[in-house]
């Protein structure tokens, strides 16, 4: 196992995604060229059956955020000169406002489909048991980056939480407001559907102008968590599992609202009903921890791992002191929300930097220069021993 889960081992899938292929804008021909890559991997490995799930998704969340206040300003607009024109402005705001809310809580995107699409995927392998299977296990990872983003800046990024909370504020409050001003005439009513219209206008602005970025190497979000998978999958051809089907899963779209785990689980749901997930999220930093509890992008969209597969990572991080994992809760969104908000279970083992986010997170920074190897290594070598804890039956 030492030269399969090594750093010079990880480091070469880091160095072939992030710098030869480069970034990875979700839908786009690189993202397409990483999935190549990790089938022609999985094929010298060994693995002859590998699934492909296709789907369609926007390139960049922008539109997950911009097309609710989009909506709710043309609903404002349209809505100025008559009763019935605000209360459909009203009820227009309040399901923007929802929309918006099931986002940043990573759940599926209803106004996806009024956005320009391309061609993603997800790539799945299979490593079956060599004697009866007792359980499955679903080892995520994605392989499309994301966007230079303003607002990730690290003297801005701690605002991120509040902002977006406000702004599903002033849409709800826009919603409620316009009702009001339709069936009573308030004015008072009239004077705070203002004050909320332009909360929402300066929340379009900062949407819009989080987009003029370029599109990042994507070494640590995610061409690190690509490596991790792709090291177990050699370590699972070598010692493959007594009791345990595992499933390795390299989802696109993940940057756009984790659109590739859920085409996963609208494929293959009933059948990984009991499945057990373990996600790996930017984890070629220094520090690495499975997370207790995730923000995702609002103060209104917090979520948790499941107890038992919090149970199993700290029995693993317990008997393994030496490795230094331990649970910590982290500013994130990633794919145990798309998991959790559906009812499965999952845990994310995640990387964090000195100040205790995630490192390099959407930023120009997140370069192979930028990977701590023994950081990497350390996350595969934990997710190994969380494997074989669940295969002999732990849980």
């Amino acid at each position: 196992m030492s030269e399969i889960l090594s750093t010079a081992t990880l480091m070469t899938h880091v160095r072939k995604l992030a710098e030869e292929i480069g970034p990875r804008p979700a839908g786009h021909l690189a993202e397409m060229r990483a999935r190549q890559y990790i089938r022609q991997e999985l094929g010298a490995l060994g693995y002859d059956e590998i699934e492909t799930l296709p789907f369609l998704t926007p390139d960049t969340w922008g539109y997950a955020l911009g097309n609710p206040l989009a909506l709710t300003l043309v609903g404002n607009l349209l809505g100025t000169r008559s009763r019935m024109g605000k209360l459909l402005g009203g009820v227009a705001a309040l399901g923007c406002a929802y929309t918006l809310w099931r986002s940043t809580r990573i759940d599926k995107q209803p106004l996806a489909e009024l956005s320009p699409r391309r061609q993603s995927a997800t790539l799945i392998a299979r490593v079956p048991s060599t004697e009866e299977p007792r359980r499955t296990l679903v080892l995520l990872a994605h392989t499309d980056s994301n966007k230079h983003r303003l607002s990730f800046h690290p003297r801005l990024k701690k605002y991120i939480l509040g902002v977006t909370t406000v702004a599903l504020g002033a849409m709800t409050g826009n919603g409620v407001a316009q009702l009001v001003e339709a069936l009573s005439g308030c004015r008072g009513a009239a004077r705070f559907r203002k004050a909320s219209l332009g909360a929402v206008l300066a929340g379009l602005l900062i949407a819009l102008g989080d987009e003029i970025g370029p599109y990042v190497p994507g070494a640590n979000d995610n061409a690190s968590a690509v490596a991790c998978v792709l090291g177990l999958a050699a370590q699972l051809r070598q010692q493959p599992l007594r009791h345990t089907e595992v499933w390795l899963a390299f989802t696109g779209a993940e940057e756009v609202g984790c659109l590739g785990a859920h085409a996963l689980l609208d494929a293959y749901g009933e059948r990984l009903r009991d499945a057990w997930f373990l996600d790996f999220e930017m984890v070629g930093t220094k520090e690495v921890a499975y997370v207790t509890r995730h923000t995702g992008f609002s103060l209104l969209s917090t979520y948790r791992p499941d107890a038992e597969s919090l149970a199993w990572a700290e029995r693993v991080s317990r008997r393994h002191p030496e490795m230094g994992v331990q649970g910590r809760e982290m500013v994130i969104g990633e794919e145990i929300g798309a998991l959790r908000v559906r009812g499965y279970r999952g845990v994310c083992l995640s990387g964090f930097g000195p100040d205790g986010w995630l490192e390099n997170w959407h930023q120009t920074s997140d370069n192979v220069a930028h990977i701590v190897p023994a950081g990497l290594e350390k996350a595969a070598r934990f997710a190994w021993a969380m494997i074989q804890d669940l295969d002999a039956g732990g849980i």
